[in-house]
């Protein structure tokens, strides 16, 4: 439980607040500080401050500053007053109530600021990618643009070349283009005005056929068989054989060696295991219980529950687990030796285990009725302790109310919820 800071030290301005709040010697470690408008939880363990202010503050403008010996919180008044004391009289029921009220309305606080974070990171995701699209797009038309100006540079060029052909061409040159039907294969000549001949008229061309060759026609591959005597061999052979007749049908009755351990059985490995096992028999033997040694007239569920008991009150408690456990093993409806196993379970300090037998024995306590209304009142209490022993003090307090419910004259389960609600009421966000 924590010990609450009752020596602090406080001060006020018209406008500010300020409390002084010491810390103790040795303990130096993380301070959790929860704060609101109009409440303060310090906790550095193991002590604990709280404080329920009378008027609102405005935490968004205060302060905090942990020291070596000292936590100082400045506070900001919402207004501008003096106060007549610093916290407000609550009795613990209201105090209570108040500390949930805050809790929940900052959980709601908190999703909210977290939707918010949310649709702003969205909204910034989207505002990423338009841009980034509007950047991919501009150095498209960038590049477009640089694109369409080399194609220009170069139809220029393109076009001045033509028109200084065309000037050359009016000298002397011409080309004559042959008609479709011609065939393929023509040699042009040029003829300029620098030696005219008789023959030829100026700016013509001359065309002399040039013969094609006869194109070789392919031969005819003919495929030769190899003929191989090894093969030819081969294939006799297996003309000849006789295969074998088919085997009789029959059923093979398989029996697997008994092993205690999951994996196959290794030679290496033997002394090993006799060594483990052997082991494992002598400490079971030591708890007083082996059920190899039991005869057949104390194979009895009745039996091993007897024999629990005994080991129970002599202290051993292993001996009653084993005894306990053959007897389930034996018959698993009898929840007597469930809730007797959660008991001895519970004296190890096996909670977990303690919870899950007093749940199987309250299954098998069915119907409820007066007979068993005893055995399941033992069966809430025991594990509303053990769900306390783990930490779950407000599901413990509901088991062990349940418990009181059907015996309302236990003063000492009257007595464990007490307890129970007093350390909840303390601190209960420690559980």
């Amino acid at each position: 439980m924590p010990i609450i800071v009752k020596e602090f030290t406080w001060k006020q301005t018209p406008t500010a607040l300020n409390i002084t709040i010491p810390l103790s010697q040795g303990k130096k470690e993380k301070v959790d500080l929860f704060a609101t408008d109009s409440y303060i939880k310090a906790h550095y363990s193991p002590f604990l401050f709280e404080v329920f202010l009378l008027h609102d503050v405005n935490i968004d403008k205060s302060k905090c500053l942990v020291k070596e010996d000292f936590i100082i919180l400045d506070l900001v008044k919402r207004e501008e007053q003096e106060w007549e004391q610093l916290e407000k009289e609550l009795t613990k029921a209201e105090k209570m109530k108040l500390r949930q009220e805050i809790l929940e309305k900052c959980q709601e606080k908190a999703k909210e600021e977290f939707e918010q974070k949310r649709i702003k990171k969205s909204e910034m995701d989207r505002f990423t990618v338009q841009k980034a699209m509007e950047i991919d797009s501009r150095h498209h038309e960038i590049m477009d643009k640089r694109r369409d100006e080399q194609r220009k540079i170069a139809m220029d060029a393109l076009e001045e070349w033509r028109v200084n052909a065309d000037g050359e061409g009016s000298k002397g040159v011409k080309i004559v283009q042959l008609p479709d039907d011609k065939e393929n294969g023509v040699v042009i000549e040029e003829v300029t005005d620098e030696k005219p001949t008789p023959k030829v008229e100026p700016e013509e061309v001359k065309v002399k056929k040039v013969p094609q060759p006869a194109t070789p026609h392919p031969k005819k591959l003919v495929k030769t068989p190899v003929k191989s005597e090894y093969v030819d061999k081969k294939r006799a052979e297996a003309s000849k054989r006789v295969l074998p007749a088919l085997r009789s049908q029959a059923s093979l009755d398989i029996h697997h060696t008994p092993r205690v351990f999951p994996t196959p059985s290794r030679e290496s490995a033997r002394a090993e295991e006799d060594a483990w096992l052997k082991n494992v028999t002598l400490a079971r033997r030591a708890t007083g219980f082996v059920s190899e040694d039991l005869r057949p007239e104390e194979q009895d569920p009745e039996w091993c529950k007897n024999k629990g008991d005994e080991f129970f009150r002599a202290g051993n408690y292993l001996g009653a687990i084993s005894a306990y456990t053959h007897g389930i093993l034996l018959s698993d409806r009898l929840p007597s030796l469930f809730s007797n196993r959660a008991a001895t379970h519970f004296a190890l300090g096996n909670f977990n285990k303690c919870v899950n037998d007093c749940s199987t024995a309250l299954e098998l306590l069915a119907p409820p009725c007066a007979a068993n209304r005893r055995a399941r009142a033992a069966c809430l209490a025991r594990r509303a302790a053990g769900l306390a022993r783990l930490g779950y003090l407000h599901k413990a307090i509901d088991e062990m109310k349940a418990a009181s419910n059907l015996m309302p004259h236990d003063d000492t389960i009257k007595k464990d919820i007490y307890d129970m609600e007093r350390a909840w009421e303390q601190n209960p966000d420690d559980y």
